[in-house]
């Protein structure tokens, strides 16, 4: 099965690596720490059949964080891979760190052009800019409605920090139900706000 696989690349110096094995709500039980929420994910997922492309969206910045830390994203799926045998090849994307419309629009298009039809799409937002995800959002909406691609998982990875700023706490959530709620929003027909409420009352007992 053909993967595609987004991940936001932070810009941050330092990483730390977490053990997310049976927190949040995603009930992974990969006990090995990783960077990367996505990969502990991947690590229970991956065949060896798999065909795996992964889209690396790194925003530059002046001390050349993003290179390194996507070099750590290669290192750890490769670890991972090791012992399955998918076959994974990496691209990277480069932006100027600039929320400007031109650029939103760049970006997009890039992120479109790496996707091939009747793909799954895995997507992690825990890292790099606050836009990013939103832009996501609309790349990966557009190739479930015109690529034929199916959205396995979006991933979102929280910390809590102690006195010392050290990371603590993690907990990996699937926050795939967003990206469904933003559809959902977005197509919905209603007469008033009442009926239009009790449609999202609906969507939200499913």
């Amino acid at each position: 099965m053909k993967k595609i696989i987004f991940c936001d690349i932070p810009m941050k110096k330092y990483m730390n690596t977490m053990v997310y094995a049976g927190s949040g709500n995603t009930n992974i039980s990969y006990k090995e720490p990783v960077y990367y929420p996505i990969n502990a994910i991947l690590a229970e997922t991956l065949k060896k059949d798999d065909e795996v492309r992964v889209i690396l969206l790194r925003t530059l910045d002046k001390g050349g964080n993003c290179g390194k830390n996507s070099g750590l994203f290669m290192q750890e799926l490769d670890a991972i891979n090791a012992e399955i045998g998918a076959k994974i090849t990496y691209e990277t994307l480069d932006s100027e760190f600039k929320e400007t419309k031109d650029n939103h629009e760049t970006r997009l298009k890039n992120m479109l052009d790496k996707i091939e039809e009747n793909s799954e799409i895995y997507a992690d937002i825990t890292y790099g800019p606050k836009p990013l995800p939103m832009i996501l959002m609309c790349v990966i909406s557009f190739a479930e409605k015109f690529l034929n691609c199916e959205v396995k998982s979006v991933v979102y990875g929280k910390v809590d920090f102690d006195d010392n700023n050290k990371p603590c706490n993690p907990e990996l959530y699937d926050v795939t139900s967003l990206y469904y709620l933003n559809n959902l929003t977005s197509s919905m027909v209603a007469d008033n706000g009442k009926d239009a409420r009790q449609s999202l009352d609906e969507f939200f007992s499913l």
